[in-house]
């Protein structure tokens, strides 16, 4: 393992018969005039065993970059009490040292997110689908929806010539491995992911297409439109908070992505709009936004008979 801001192999590990088939091997221990450490976000050093971003240091290290911004950034004083280097190199990747000193590669730190307050690996949930027989290869992606809120789309390469696996059941298995905040609200099946120069998924342009192609299933007349003006702003409330135009009012909310959040927010719009104060359950309990829509007609009929 290794940067190229730090003579490209900085740890080596030699791979053994206790090191096992399936789980990837550690990076290992640092090659001789290398110095590593693992810090916390604010660049303290954390006991062995927890995880945090790799710093390099020591003779391996280049001088930086071209760009004196860019250097002064990444090239920084080291922690206190790491000796042998005055400088070290922020690697942007989370790793894990064992009790004996070896380094367990974790993924890098721009795909931990934060969903609902709770940090998540994309690596971790993507792990969750791809244990599924059906699934060849995924890719997990952060949307930003109405009021700030956070939610996770999953995109799905299916194995060749092998049935596609329905979305639910993926949903429903990757909350066997997943916590409740780490599992994605919806999941889109692609033939191919497009990568950016470096080869790697581009996870921006997944969530431009995405929504390009929600905006398209949404045109007027297709299937899933408004009957009604209270359909029409149920409709319209819940694709404002769970973030997709894709929505159609025979979509079930909580299978699109609404959660204890979303609700509370829709209830609170229904209430504003409407007048009418519903529960949770009862959303969650309709089987698709035309019933729900029809439940806020029959209590505002139920209210106005009431006043009279």
């Amino acid at each position: 393992y290794g940067p190229a801001e730090a003579t490209v192999v900085t740890t080596v590990h030699h791979v053994g018969a206790d090191d096992g088939d399936t789980a990837p091997p550690p990076i290992g221990t640092p090659v001789d005039g290398a110095v590593v450490c693992v810090t916390d976000e604010a660049g303290r050093v954390v006991p062995r065993g927890e995880a945090g971003e790799l710093r390099i240091g020591g003779d391996v290290l280049s001088l930086g970059y071209l760009d004196a911004d860019l250097t002064a950034a990444r090239f920084v004083a080291p922690p206190d009490g790491v000796t042998g280097t005055d400088r070290v190199y922020r690697t942007g990747d989370r790793v894990r040292m064992r009790p004996d000193g070896v380094l367990d590669f974790l993924g890098r730190l721009d795909d931990q997110v934060k969903v609902s307050g709770v940090r998540v690996e994309l690596a971790e949930v993507e792990a969750a689908f791809e244990h599924h027989p059906g699934v060849r290869r995924s890719a997990v992606a952060v949307r930003t929806v109405t009021g700030g809120a956070t939610r996770l789309v999953a995109f799905v390469l299916p194995v060749p010539g092998a049935p596609v696996p329905a979305a639910d059941e993926l949903i429903r298995e990757a909350r066997g491995w997943l916590p409740e905040q780490a599992v994605p609200a919806v999941v889109r099946f692609l033939d191919s992911f497009p990568l950016d120069a470096n080869g790697k998924v581009d996870r921006a342009a997944l969530l431009a297409a995405e929504e390009a192609a929600s905006d398209g299933a949404a045109a007027p007349g297709g299937n899933g439109t408004p009957q009604s003006p209270t359909e029409e702003l149920v409709l319209r409330l819940c694709r404002d908070l769970l973030g997709s135009q894709a929505l159609g009012t025979g979509d079930n909310f909580a299978a699109a992505g609404g959660n204890s959040l979303s609700t509370a927010r829709l209830l609170t719009g229904i209430e504003e709009h409407c007048g009418v104060r519903l529960r949770a359950p009862e959303v969650l309990r309709q089987p698709d936004l035309r019933a729900l829509a029809a439940l806020v007609d029959t209590r505002r009929a139920a209210a106005d008979l009431a006043g009279v």
